[in-house]
Order: structure tokens, then C-alpha cells, then sequence
């Protein structure tokens, strides 16, 4: 589909294409922001497994023998679980037992035994366990995926605009190629008819007429660039359902003559952006998540070196008529205790240390990833400031080009001066223009640049 016609629906008239037009159909329909969206998914989903972790549950269980004609015994238990953030699980539940052959320590009441109980752990798993940590970890996923998101969605608004601005470039040397063989032919048509006067020799229409060749030859490989430009551009372009969109005709870049550039970051903002670096870069929140979700396994491998010690407590009632607490005493209970710990902890310590070393590891990458954005950042300012002052120097240099070919043009009208110095000066000042097109368009991606570095939104949509 043609991206005019989009345009044309969404009743915008003006056929210059720009960079927030092309951003907001990237952030609506690129198929990576959608991806990006379902990164955000990935995390809701992790965490939402790992809270499941502490979801209530129902068991039961049924154990029968029969020999013969007789029962030897039947053993039935149900139950809930519920398990809570500080290691506590809460428990109740009932047993009914019978037969002739039962194991003593299972005889209940005819009617069965209801109880109801908690277990606590006293050492390991009293500070954190792995359910608390996978909780934790997941969080700190699902923060990372927010980082992962922003980081993709930089990638791809940046890639856009530098190739926007390659498209804006594409399109200018073409327009001022266009001019240029407009001026050539005009010229031509003048050297002929002087020469059909007696006023200018043969040669001189040879000339005019190779100049105009030269310029037709450059305004065609300067529309095959435009061409295959605005191809690549469109490859940004997408609309509902996976639908690709192509840039039309009737679309275009802004000419040279109508970008203002942008004032050019300060050096006070440059030293903000750097102080801010470590904290708003989607790299380091990344790489800071990572390490957070080590530091909870570093916590739950110190746990290890605990005792696994855990203290089990049931009151226990039979009922009566339908009525589970008419019989109730706190003399009818069953308590116990499970412990564990091995002797020399080498494995504990093994892991801990292993676990410990991975930590280190991340730090010392994260400190190495920050000078390197550091580096970057500074890296893309002093681009911008050179392009900048650049600018500036070519916009007069441009001006002083057109100055001298408007009086070259005059001195030859008067017989003052050779087609030859004409053309000199016409070719200098489209090699000016060509040169600040080109430095426009590299201070424009610079100014992104400086943005994309210090890990600044490029886009923001507010409607």
C-alpha cells in the first residue's frame, strides 16, 4: 500500500515526509516494536508463574489391601497446604483409617481425626528459599524486560532516522541536480542563439552542450540513489495486519533550504547526561537486573550453610455429630521436628564461592560497560559539535559561492568573461551545496546520536 494514500485518510496534506511521521508508524507497526510489546508479556507471564509457587494446594491419597474376603486396611488422607512468603506453610486436613491389619500409629476415630497445623523453618529457608527467590528473581526479570524493550525500540528509532536523514540527502542532490540541468539547458539555448548571431564560436556551444550531458548524467545516478533510498526507508514502513507500506511519488523529504538545525548540546547537558548515564541507560538497567538477580542466588546459596531445621506442630480433634470443635483440647496435638546439616560444606562452599565469583564478574563487566557508553557518548557529542560549526561555515560558504556565480554570469553576459570560468564557478557552488546537504544530514543524525547514547527516548508520542 502506498504510504500517501495512509496519509491521505489521516487527512494530513502536506506532502513532506517527516521524522515524527515515520516514527509514529515505526512505534505503531514495525513488526520489532511488536516484538518489544511481547517482551513486556515474557516478564507479566514469568512473574506470574513464580507466584504460583505460592498458590494453596489440595492433595489426597488413598491406600487399600484386600486379601481374600478381608480388608486388611485402607488408609485415606486429604488435605491443603498453603504456603506463605516467609517460609511458613499453613496445613489442615483430614484422615479416616480402618481394617484389621492396621499399623497402630495409623488408628483414628471411626468418624476419622481432623488436624490442622503449621511448619515453621527455624535455619535454612528462614530468611529466603527458593520460592521467595524465584519471586524475586522474576520481578527483577519483568523490570529487565521493560530495559530489553526500551533498548529495542532505541535500535530500531535510530537506524529510521539515520536512514531518514540519508533519504533527505538522496533527495536534495537529486533537486539541486534537477536545477543544475535546467541551468545548463538555458545556457545552451543562449550560447546557441549567439552563435547563430556571430557573437559566440562553435566551440563554445560544444561546450555548453558536454556540460549539459554531464549534468544529466549526475541527475540520473542521483534519482537512482534517491530511488533506492526511499526502498530502504520503506522498509521501516508497516501498517495493520503486517502490512508493508511503500513511500510514493507524491511523498518527500524536506529540501536543505527549509531544516533549521538544531542548537548543538551544551557542554553543561553533556555532563548531565554522563552522570545519568549509570542509572537511565537501558544497557546498565539491564546489566544492574542481572546483577540483582545474582545477589538473590548469592543469598539463597549462604542459606545453605544453615541447618535444614524445621518444626512440624498439629492440633488434632475428632469430630462429633457433624460438629468439629465439640471435642476439641490442646491436649490432642502432634508435634516433631526434621534437621539436617552436613559436616564439612564443601559443596555449600563451593557454590557460594562459585556464585560469589559470578557476581564480581558482572560488576566488573558493568563498570567496563559504563566507560565504554561514557566513551560513546562523548564520542557522538564532538561529532555533533564539529558537524555543527561545520554547518555554519559551509551555510556561508554556499552563500559566497552563489554570490560569485551570479557575477561570474553577469561579466560573461556582458563579454567579460568565458564560458569555461562560468561553468568553473557553477561547479563550485554545486560541489558547496552537495557538501553542506551532506553535513546537514550527519549533524541531524548527531543530534539523534547524542540522545541514542546517553539512552534518551528518540520518540515520544503524546497524542
Amino acid at each position: 500500500m502506498l504510504l500517501s494514500t495512509m496519509l491521505v485518510k489521516a487527512q494530513i496534506d502536506s506532502t513532506v515526509f517527516t521524522p515524527d511521521q515515520l516514527l509514529w508508524y515505526i512505534e505503531k507497526y514495525h513488526p520489532v516494536s511488536i516484538q518489544s510489546n511481547l517482551l513486556l508479556e515474557k516478564g507479566e507471564s514469568e512473574v506470574r508463574s513464580a507466584r504460583g509457587n505460592f498458590d494453596p494446594y489440595l492433595y489426597a491419597g488413598l491406600d487399600q489391601k484386600y486379601y481374600g474376603d478381608n480388608q486388611y486396611y485402607s488408609i485415606l488422607g486429604t488435605g491443603l497446604k498453603v504456603p506463605t512468603w516467609y517460609g511458613v506453610e499453613l496445613k489442615a486436613g483430614y484422615d479416616q483409617n480402618q481394617g484389621y491389619n492396621l499399623n497402630p500409629q495409623n488408628k483414628v476415630p471411626d468418624d476419622g481425626l481432623w488436624y490442622a497445623g503449621i511448619s515453621v523453618p527455624i535455619g535454612k529457608g528462614l530468611i529466603i528459599d527458593k520460592r521467595r527467590a524465584s519471586l524475586q528473581q522474576a520481578k527483577l526479570y519483568a523490570e529487565s524486560t521493560k530495559a530489553e524493550q526500551e533498548k529495542m525500540m532505541l535500535s530500531l528509532y535510530f537506524g529510521a532516522i539515520k536512514k531518514y536523514w540519508d533519504w533527505v540527502e538522496a533527495y536534495n542532490e537529486y533537486k539541486i541536480f534537477t536545477e543544475a540541468v535546467e541551468l545548463a539547458n538555458v545556457r545552451l539555448l543562449g550560447i546557441k542563439g549567439s552563435y547563430q548571431y556571430g557573437d559566440k564560436s562553435a566551440i563554445d556551444t560544444l561546450e555548453a552542450y558536454i556540460l549539459v550531458q554531464n549534468r544529466e548524467l549526475s541527475k540520473t545516478q542521483a534519482r537512482l540513489k534517491y530511488n533506492n533510498v526511499t526502498l530502504e526507508l520503506s522498509n521501516y514502513l508497516w501498517y495493520e495486519d503486517g502490512m508493508p507500506l511503500t513511500i510514493s511519488d507524491q511523498l518527500h523529504p524536506p529540501l536543505y533550504k527549509e531544516v533549521t538545525p538544531a542548537p548543538a548540546i551544551s557542554t553543561d547537558s553533556l555532563s548531565i547526561l554522563i552522570k545519568d548515564l549509570a542509572f537511565r541507560h537501558p544497557d546498565m538497567q539491564i546489566m544492574d537486573y542481572k546483577i540483582e538477580s545474582m545477589e538473590v542466588a548469592l543469598k539463597l546459596k549462604k542459606q545453605d550453610f544453615m541447618p535444614d531445621f524445621k518444626v512440624n506442630y498439629n492440633f488434632i480433634n475428632q469430630p462429633h455429630g457433624g460438629n468439629l470443635f465439640q471435642n476439641y483440647s490442646i491436649n490432642n496435638y502432634k508435634w516433631g521436628f526434621n534437621f539436617s546439616m552436613p559436616l564439612f560444606l564443601r559443596s555449600e562452599r563451593g557454590d557460594y564461592n562459585m556464585q560469589k565469583l559470578k557476581v564480581q564478574d558482572a560488576q566488573l563487566d558493568l563498570n567496563q560497560k559504563l566507560l565504554a557508553l561514557e566513551n560513546e557518548l562523548r564520542k557522538h557529542y564532538n561529532t555533533q559539535i564539529t558537524l555543527n560549526e561545520q554547518v555554519k561555515l559551509y551555510q556561508d560558504v554556499v552563500e559566497n559561492y552563489g554570490r560569485m556565480f551570479s557575477a561570474e554570469k553577469r561579466r560573461f553576459e556582458s563579454g567579460e568573461s568565458s564560458l569555461f570560468i562560468v561553468n568553473a564557478r557553477e561547479t563550485s557552488l554545486i560541489e558547496a551545496q552537495l557538501k553542506l546537504v551532506s553535513l546537514l544530514a550527519k549533524y541531524n543524525v548527531s543530534q539523534v546520536g547524542v540522545g541514542y547514547a546517553a539512552g534518551l527516548s528518540i520518540y515520544s508520542n503524546n497524542q
